[in-house]
């Protein structure tokens, strides 16, 4: 038996939470394999299920599955850690993830006797055959009961062609996705791995992962998938794909319109500020008839300052062309920005409040809506901005939940804090970040 977990965000479930959360697709995949391998297999979704860590310590406890695996992330990586230390039986134990890479050796030393193996890079594929001792390949470290096998491009085990990867849906319980705001069901896909953007708060960032190459499915194989999702599920409405590089330039805005003209569908994206800045009206005119409704681009900050510091593209003028040429054409933005970056001022606040105030008013001018997440900044292990705050050595970082932002303006999924990294103090940072979060109140 082999229980895989989309590891919790919390120590004690949080009964007030009712946010939406995405399929793991990362380990569905997984799941998929081990069944196709004939490996029995169990996917629980902490997040979704809102299950604790110390739920979950009790499933795997009462459960004694011979074989475990888990994600991990720097918001949640006390607890993953605290779930693996409180496994009372012999379990072989595997742990995947972006932030694997940066934190093996905090994982090295988690107090258990259990068999840990790491998997750094795509994990689709090698999990099965290291349960079958079918192995094709060397781990990169072994020692006692911790290994650490990498999966890069060099790899038996790399899928340099993704477009046709098993994934079976049945694993995830939360799909298709019912969403009271638009009253519509909603699935999920991810068409491409790798990015070819540099930002520096970012894991994923391109000159952290050269061990990689960049992939995206082929247009039929997308088309086939979402036809696949329109026959599974019958009350099917929208698609909303998560990968943030479905829409990066004109051809790939000309392919989108292409995939999803063969549906009756709506459908919602990533973007990126340059994605649309050759496009013409007419272009996305036809991108909004084709169904896409609403777009999800990381803005981040107004200043252009902080911009040029977290390589962002930081032409002000540029970003409000581009997302005005959207509105004006009837899409919908849901924009992302991030306060308290290092050295950034009460000045630099106040750009990105300016910026988020004078798009929420063009939106309202064009009829559309432009919605923003605003977080506070903490920095994740193995980034750009993790090295420069804390160096090579690995820092024991308290990400704990922020309670005063959760107070202010809920959404507890996403409300962490590792500390204050901005010139200002917390009074006023929290004060910007409430003030920009108000805008979403405006009509």
């Amino acid at each position: 038996m082999f229980l895989l977990i989309n590891s919790p965000l919390f120590k004690i479930a949080e009964e007030n939470y009712d946010e939406d959360s995405l399929p793991p697709i990362g380990l569905g995949y997984i799941a998929t394999n081990l069944q196709k391998s004939d490996i029995e297999c169990e996917l629980i979704d902490c997040i979704s299920e809102n299950i604790s860590s110390k739920e979950i310590i009790n499933i795997i406890n009462n459960k004694k599955p011979k074989f475990i695996g888990l994600n991990i992330f720097t918001t949640n990586m006390e607890l993953v850690k605290e779930i693996i230390e409180s496994i009372k039986f012999k379990t072989n134990i595997f742990i995947g993830g972006q932030a694997v890479l940066s934190l093996q050796e905090y994982i090295k030393n988690f107090s258990t006797k259990n068999q840990i193996i790491m998997i750094i890079g795509d994990a689709d594929f090698i999990v099965s055959d290291i349960v079958l001792n079918k192995n094709k390949e060397d781990p990169i470290y072994c020692d006692n009961n911790r290994t650490i096998y990498k999966v890069d491009k060099n790899s038996y085990y790399y899928p340099n062609d993704i477009s046709n990867i098993p994934l079976t849906r049945d694993f995830f319980k939360n799909e298709p996705i019912f969403h009271k705001k638009y009253n519509f069901y909603e699935a999920y896909l991810i068409n491409s791995r790798g990015c070819i953007y540099n930002c520096a708060f970012c894991g994923a960032a391109k000159s952290l992962n050269k061990h990689l190459t960049i992939r995206t499915k082929t247009k039929n194989s997308i088309i086939q998938e979402i036809d696949s999702l329109v026959k599974k599920y019958d009350k099917l409405d929208s698609i909303r794909i998560l990968d943030d590089l479905f829409l990066k330039d004109n051809k790939t805005i000309s392919e989108a319109i292409e995939i999803f003209n063969n549906f009756n569908l709506k459908w919602r994206s990533m973007a990126h500020t340059l994605s649309f800045n050759k496009a013409s009206i007419n272009d996305l005119k036809k991108l909004k008839n084709s169904g896409c409704f609403e777009l999800f681009i990381g803005i981040e900050s107004g200043s252009e300052k902080i911009l040029k510091s977290i390589h962002k593209f930081s032409n002000i003028e540029i970003i409000q062309k581009n997302i005005k040429k959207l509105f004006e054409v009837g899409i919908n933005i849901k924009a992302y920005f991030i306060l308290g970056f290092p050295k950034e001022t009460k000045e630099d606040f106040e750009l990105t409040y300016q910026l988020a105030n004078y798009l929420k008013n063009e939106s309202i001018r064009c009829g559309v809506s432009f919605r923003i997440s605003v977080f506070q900044f903490r920095p994740y292990h193995g980034t750009e901005l993790y090295y420069d705050l804390f160096g090579q050595k690995l820092s024991e970082i308290n990400t704990k939940t922020n309670d005063t932002l959760n107070q202010k303006i809920g959404r507890l999924q996403f409300n962490f804090t590792s500390g204050n990294y901005s010139e200002e103090d917390d009074k006023i940072l929290f004060e910007y970040i409430e003030k920009i979060n108000k805008l979403n109140k405006e009509k």
